[in-house]
């Protein structure tokens, strides 16, 4: 008993002076989203000059729609939207767009086209998005007024957040993943009453909205 008991001994202090050696290993790495780029045409849509003949002195006057093209394109399908905000949302006339459209075209589809010297409100426009293409197939506009927590059908229009547009390939509402997608985006602009303005000179439409590419 006494031989095995030294020997067990010997072998814990032989194990227990030994050199311990180690090596770290790390494992590391991002998970990140595919990229995707967002390009307008031509930023700048001009109306040139407008009769002032042509306008309405009692009501509002819609004027015919012009646009641009527009592209997003994702390294790989990926579910985005268009967050929208009006650089001139002051300048908006309350209401206008429900008179001149219908009652779901509310304030946040109604983007401003400045003021007059005088300050006077001048009017709004609209922005559609048209003939939308999604990886070589007709896409239909879907909307969320709540940045996302719900989505709806809707009219191909694009509201000021928290409203998001975005695009969706199925009967479901909810906004697919996409690879390309390109299309046109559209404006509508809508005229004051020509009483409620000051029109013995030059008036100058002075609409500008920005439009950002999210990630859904």
């Amino acid at each position: 008993m006494k031989k095995k008991s030294a020997l067990c001994v010997g072998l814990f202090l032989a194990v227990a002076g030994a050199s311990v050696q180690a090596a770290d290993l790390r494992v590391r790495g991002s998970i990140t989203p595919p990229s995707c780029s967002f390009a307008i045409g031509n930023s700048n849509i001009d109306y040139g000059r407008i009769n002032a003949g042509s306008l309405n002195s009692t009501s509002y006057t819609k004027l015919a729609k012009k646009g641009t093209q527009y592209a997003v394109r994702c390294s790989s399908p990926t579910m985005v939207g268009i967050r929208t905000l009006d650089n001139r949302a002051s300048s908006k006339v309350p209401g206008m767009m429900q008179v001149m459209y219908n009652q779901t075209y509310n304030d946040r589809f109604n983007f401003g086209l400045g003021t007059t010297a005088r300050g006077e409100r001048i009017g709004g426009y609209v922005i559609f998005m048209e003939n939308n293409v999604a990886d070589g197939r007709s896409v239909l506009v879907a909307r969320s007024p709540n940045n996302g927590a719900s989505w709806h059908y809707t009219d191909p229009v694009l509201g000021q957040s928290p409203e998001l547009g975005s695009w969706r390939t199925s009967i479901a509402y909810s906004p697919s993943r996409v690879g390309v997608v390109s299309g046109n985006l559209m404006v509508q602009p809508v005229i004051n009453k020509t009483s409620a303005l000051t029109m013995n000179g030059e008036i100058r439409l002075d609409g500008h909205a920005t439009l950002e590419l999210v990630y859904l």
